[in-house]
């Protein structure tokens, strides 16, 4: 290249630009900490799923298996797995008894399946992208899965419940239920068992919850990472305490992250000198004291479910 080109001083590009807002300063409190955990806790014990699927049932009834029309409104297929049956819907239509579909979805359950060592299973999953609404104005909308299972083994009864995503129904069949108002935004997966010989119980939560009118101090959501309690009945060496990871995030976005002592599936030995009942947490990366919460009064339900 030729002409009088001087050289120009070239300056890098900064990987992290500076932000517009100064970091938050302190970490929630301990008591707001706890708060918020139990009210997570709380709330996820009260995840209605059903309530979900028994409006979606209403206004699109489930098909028996070969009344699936792909040129219908809306294009339907079914499936037979023997335990299990599914449909699959699809449409931007209304059909002849005046309701209305916009988007798709599908739904499975299944009755008596085996698994194995002995366990026979029933239950649901169903998922809804879109909006279905009857003729006499009774509708259900959203944006996610939901599901729920019932187990039966020799010695142990098995349950579960999650629903991920946000649904909102209105109209004079619609139910007054919290989990249809959006209000809630869950991503929550509830698990547990009952250990019959001994009434011993555990629950593992994974996933989080936002919306909930119970946060303290301005708390925005809690999350929970094989969250697990189990209780002294159910062979725990550490029922005061409950294994697993807990973050909640306050009003400036910030998480604080909770590491608790206690057991979990994958680390089912913890260190007894540990089990005080309270985790490590950590706020940006610096220790910000302990945080506790005691399992007990969320393990001590009668017969075989917390629901």
């Amino acid at each position: 290249m030729s002409g009088d080109v001087g050289e120009a001083d070239v300056v890098p590009t900064p990987w992290i630009y500076p932000a517009d807002e100064p970091d938050p300063e302190e970490a929630l409190a301990a008591p707001e900490r706890e708060e918020a955990i139990e009210a997570a806790l709380d709330a996820a014990l009260e995840l209605d799923p059903a309530a979900i699927r028994d409006l979606y049932e209403v206004l699109l009834p489930p098909p028996s298996v070969g009344e699936g029309d792909p040129t219908g409104c809306p294009l339907l297929l079914t499936y037979d797995y023997g335990t299990a049956k599914a449909f699959y819907w699809q449409g931007e239509c209304t059909d002849s008894l005046g309701t209305t579909f916009s988007g798709m979805g599908y739904a499975s359950w299944f009755e008596k399946a085996q698994f194995d060592d002995g366990v026979l299973a029933d239950g649901f999953d169903y998922s809804l992208s879109g909006r279905i609404e009857a003729a006499d104005g009774t509708w259900l909308e959203g944006a996610g899965v939901i599901s729920s299972y019932y187990a039966e083994g020799p010695d142990t009864h098995g349950f579960g419940r999650a629903i991920d995503g946000v649904y909102q129904a209105g109209g004079p069949r619609a139910p007054d239920n919290v989990w249809l108002t959006s209000a809630r935004r869950p991503s929550l997966r509830v698990d547990g068992w009952t250990y019959r010989p001994t009434q011993g119980t555990n629950l593992t939560l994974t996933g989080g919850l936002s919306g909930l009118d119970g946060f303290p101090g301005g708390v925005t959501a809690v999350s929970f990472e094989a969250f697990t309690m189990r209780s002294a009945t159910a062979a725990s060496p550490c029922p005061s305490e409950p294994g697993g990871l807990a973050s909640i995030r306050g009003p400036s976005g910030a998480w604080v992250d909770v590491s608790f002592h206690g057991l979990t599936d994958e680390a089912p030995k913890p260190d007894p000198e540990a089990c005080d009942g309270c985790g490590d947490s950590f706020y940006r990366g610096a220790a910000a004291g302990p945080t506790c919460v005691d399992p007990s009064s969320f393990l001590d339900w009668e017969g075989d479910e917390p629901w």
